[in-house]
């Protein structure tokens, strides 16, 4: 199994570097012009607003891995980002405070999806998008329309312990992979994971305490949003309600395409990351395609239906040779 995940994560990596070298081939200037996709600045472009996805695709992907579906992380994003920034330009409280007060609020919507769906046992579906439905609900209650503008509250040139801005959140993102990925494949608690969404039942004859890990996966998916949503904030300078619309379909996508199975107890936390950076190559290059602009949203549910699909099919031959 191990060999065939690497085999997975290093066809992701394959899409990705066919992906690049596509639209580098296909927006290739005129003699004397430099290039529009590929160059310092917009790799970095492409890197500092895929990791607000990758981040929270590391959580979405765990949930996934373990059997489970979360639909909350966008507007947990959003959330987190309010009650930082209210506290941080509102109650004029240190940004370090400000942004421990927005991942205690991500990680109460993930209690709250923990208990709907380990205590109360709701699917997983119905309860983190009732939980989607709060969380974007009391974010538009914080700010009653409003924005908090965080920007003109940072000194200029302010960095994060010297690190620029546009740095901040791909080191996270990277960060945060690698410390999860080690988690995933060398700890006892990632182990239960997989085998809790291979078959949940043999997982708890085996001694797994479902329910527990259950909860903990919910839990990490939110405060990784929440630490997305503290990005998102700081580095578009804004607080605001409707920060993340849309996200969880994108957040999901990253996590699948990487590798991560929606039968459960398959899947890869690295090949989330991968799967995000192929969305954000397409984002970003589709837009300087002429008449292709608004593609990337259809594309993106496309390569979803297919994965899934691809992914049935092959349950199905695998059940059918056992």
């Amino acid at each position: 199994m191990k060999a065939i995940w690497r085999f997975r994560e290093l066809s992701t990596l394959a899409i990705l570097a066919f992906e690049i070298a596509f639209f580098t081939w296909y927006l290739w200037p005129g003699e004397g012009r430099p290039h529009p996709f590929l160059n310092a600045a917009n790799a970095l472009l492409v890197l500092k607003y895929s990791s607000i996805y990758g981040i929270a695709a590391v959580g979405a992907a765990i949930v996934i891995i373990c059997g489970g579906i979360d639909l909350a992380p966008g507007a947990i994003i959003a959330l987190s980002g309010v009650v930082a920034g209210g506290l941080f330009v509102g109650g004029h409280w240190s940004l370090a405070s400000s942004a421990a007060a927005g991942l205690l609020a991500a990680t109460a919507c993930g209690l709250l999806s923990a208990a709907l769906i380990v205590v109360a046992g709701l699917p997983p579906f119905i309860a983190t998008l009732g939980v989607m439905g709060i969380a974007r609900g009391v974010a538009f209650i914080i700010t009653e329309g409003r924005y908090f503008d965080v920007s003109s509250a940072l000194p200029p040139g302010w960095r994060v312990a010297g690190i620029p801005l546009d740095w901040t959140s791909p080191i996270l993102m990277i960060g945060l992979a690698i410390v999860f990925q080690v988690l995933m494949t060398r700890f006892q608690w990632g182990r239960a994971i997989f085998a809790i969404g291979g078959n949940a039942v043999a997982a708890r004859f085996s001694g797994v305490s479902v329910g527990l890990v259950r909860a903990s996966v919910y839990l990490v998916s939110a405060a990784l949003a929440g630490v997305s949503g503290i990005a998102l904030t700081v580095v578009q300078g804004q607080g605001k309600a409707d920060l993340a619309m849309g996200y969880e379909l994108d957040i999901i996508a990253s996590a699948v395409v990487g590798g991560a199975s929606l039968s459960g107890g398959r899947g890869s936390v690295i090949g989330a990351v991968l799967g995000t950076l192929i969305f954000g190559v397409l984002r970003n290059a589709l837009p300087q395609v002429p008449g292709a602009t608004f593609y990337d949203r259809l594309i993106v549910g496309l390569v979803v239906i297919a994965i899934v699909v691809m992914d049935q099919l092959l349950q199905r031959r695998k059940g059918a040779n056992a």
